[in-house]
């Protein structure tokens, strides 16, 4: 009874918390304007995402960097061309003559080759270059694809449960946390915080199996590594945040923070996705 009563406290106590409260009409607009996205369907959802990846790798130039120099706009502009490209060639399904490499290897070499050059001229440490490899990475997976067949379906899957993760892993930590789990990285993520984000993703992957035509093993398997690649991708920002000195990547989401605050969690899982589903 006594527990019962310190976690309603808990509870009221987190509602009154102005980032809570923040997060959650966050959450619910965003939720809502994507949805609205799924429902337009392709080639609205592909060339939404396209465009948007300009607006991820620029916030990332910009933590990078104090002032952003005149060789970083013109990287972000060309690594856009690129991109762009490639999605018309992906929704109109034009390939490029080749023997070995269709146009998923070619265009997503192009791109990480150029950026790769760029980070050896600005001599950038390993979770730069990492990170800013592995978001072309899963911006060109996620393209491919949203050119599947159930593909709105299974970003649709995948948006659940990185939010799932994202939302128990949080509740719990504020609810129930007592252990940190990397404080030196993250002082806000606890072990039992993670393990009620990770089981309630599990579970949600059994309930939306059919979103992805799973069976029940498939769907728990899934769940766990989704859940776990979610998490992964959340500390590997907040690696490359603590390495620059910096909480939040932005202000445009309130109670998230900024765009790479919001999508870190993809950055992993949707790679995952592209790899396990080709």
């Amino acid at each position: 009874m006594v527990g019962i009563i310190k976690l309603f406290k808990n509870i009221t106590s987190l509602m009154n918390v102005q980032e809570f409260r923040q997060r959650f009409i966050s959450t619910t607009i965003l939720s809502f304007l994507f949805l609205l996205l799924i429902l337009l369907g392709n080639p609205y959802v592909t060339i939404f995402f396209s465009i948007l990846f300009s607006f991820v790798f620029y916030e990332y130039e910009k933590l990078t960097s104090k002032t952003l120099q005149k060789s970083q706009f013109f990287k972000i502009l060309f690594l856009q061309v690129i991109f762009l490209f490639f999605t018309i060639f992906k929704i109109y399904k034009i390939e490029i003559v080749s023997l070995f490499f269709n146009n998923n290897v070619i265009f997503l070499l192009i791109a990480v080759f150029f950026n790769i050059i760029f980070l050896f001229y600005k001599k950038s440490n390993f979770i730069n270059f990492f990170l800013s490899n592995l978001i072309i990475v899963s911006f060109f997976s996620l393209i491919v694809i949203l050119q599947f067949s159930n593909g709105l379906y299974t970003i649709l899957y995948a948006v659940i449960l990185v939010s799932t993760m994202d939302i128990f892993a949080y509740l719990g930590g504020k609810l129930f946390g007592k252990r940190k789990i990397i404080p030196s990285i993250s002082k806000g993520k606890t072990i039992e915080g993670t393990l009620i984000g990770l089981t309630s993703t599990i579970f949600i992957s059994y309930c939306i199996k059919d979103l992805m035509y799973l069976n029940v093993i498939y769907s728990l398997i899934y769940g766990f590594f989704i859940g776990i690649l979610a998490f992964s991708g959340d500390l590997l920002e907040s690696a490359f945040k603590r390495k620059i000195g910096v909480k939040d990547s932005g202000k445009l989401i309130p109670g998230h923070g900024g765009l790479m605050d919001r999508f870190d969690g993809y950055f992993l899982v949707i790679p995952f996705l592209y790899i396990s589903l080709n």
